[in-house]
């Protein structure tokens, strides 16, 4: 069932919703969305440790995605220096690094290939990393991954943050000396923060956006197109079909939506998904239109404290990857009909698809 389906109804008649079976409510307005993402003392849901410890657990809980105030303040803080303390990196070396030289037919994966590595990449790229230890993270980058769901297997994530931890917190001593103990360790767990974040939020976005392209343009045209273009095309792109659907918050206080009360330590379903396609924000919200005004208004990369400081880089990366593929490759077509999807509820995630250049 396509979910916009459902959200179009839950929005339209029953815009706070209760979940017995989960034992959340659901908010699908964007008004009540970003009233419970903009609210200051809403909290991140815990996620169980399991049997977590060393340098794995002591990261997680600096983790600026995850933390609630008042130690959300300082990995924030710490986050914002670093996102903003890396250099301009070139996403054309990179991309040529990973895919086949123009001219030369060939078929690639794209997921695998390019969108679940080139967002480290090209993060670890802006840190000066070398190429070696930018092998090795990725190497261990889909065990620390895990870190963001309930552990189930403790020993295998702290064997991965033993091997990654080391390299970054000698990169962030290199590129920011002079750091306390305490900032230092919060700089470099949110540095290994800033891979996952991107690899959750890029990697889906990496391959809608060229499913949209291939679907919505024409592909002789698209080589010449400029970076405002793509930019704007993948900004539409996060509004209409949003690779995150929804995130969670327990409520500290009792919430008023005109007419409902959701109690205080009540869970909440914030779905930005069906948010992104209301008609009270976005007119014609169904249909698809680069040149839409306030298309940045969305809210796939949340709002407020919690909102994803990567946002925009994301959507930047996206639009560059979409340049350099359609001004490289005279020919880039999809080999199957309709690419497999992750069975995930939360995000939009294409599993696999293939690509035919030349």
């Amino acid at each position: 069932m396509d979910p916009y389906l459902v959200y179009k109804e839950r929005r339209e008649n029953t815009p706070v919703y209760w979940d017995e079976e989960r034992r959340l409510w659901a908010v699908y307005p964007y008004r009540y969305c970003q009233q419970i993402l903009s609210h200051p003392v809403m909290l991140i849901p815990s996620v169980a440790d399991g049997n977590l410890g060393g340098s794995a657990l002591a990261m997680k809980r600096r983790l600026v995605r995850i933390s609630n105030p008042p130690a959300h303040d300082l990995a924030r803080e710490m986050a914002l220096r670093m996102f903003r303390g890396r250099r301009a990196a070139d996403v054309a070396p990179l991309l040529a690094r990973l895919l086949p030289p123009p001219g030369s037919a060939a078929t690639v994966e794209w997921v695998g290939t390019v969108a679940r590595v080139l967002p480290a990449m090209h993060i670890l790229a802006g840190f000066g990393f070398s190429d070696r230890h930018v092998e090795v993270i990725l190497e261990q980058l889909p065990a620390i991954l895990k870190i963001m769901a309930p552990v189930t297997d403790a020993r295998a994530l702290e064997a991965a943050f033993d091997v990654v931890y080391p390299l970054v917190d000698w990169q962030v001593e290199v590129v920011f000396p002079g750091l306390t103990k305490e900032t230092r360790e919060y700089a470099v767990s949110n540095l290994i923060g800033l891979l996952i974040q991107g690899y959750d939020a890029t990697k889906g976005l990496l391959s809608l956006a060229l499913l949209h392209l291939l679907a919505r343009e024409d592909i002789a045209k698209l080589g010449s197109w400029d970076m405002d273009h793509f930019l704007s095309f993948v900004t539409e792109v996060l509004r209409y079909d949003s690779p995150v659907h929804n995130t969670r918050r327990v409520l500290t206080e009792e919430v008023h939506f005109d007419g409902v009360t959701v109690p205080s330590g009540a869970t909440v379903l914030v779905v930005v998904a069906a948010a992104n396609r209301d008609p009270a924000v976005f007119e014609r919200p169904e249909e698809f239109d680069r040149h839409r005004v306030n298309n940045r208004m969305m809210l796939t990369f949340g709002h407020g404290i919690h909102g994803c400081i990567a946002g925009a880089y994301c959507a930047q990366l996206a639009a560059e990857t979409m340049n350099y593929l359609f001004h490289t490759y005279r020919k880039v077509e999809l080999v199957e009909a309709a690419p497999e999807y992750e069975p995930l509820a939360n995000v939009l995630m294409v599993k696999a698809m293939h690509l035919r250049l030349g």
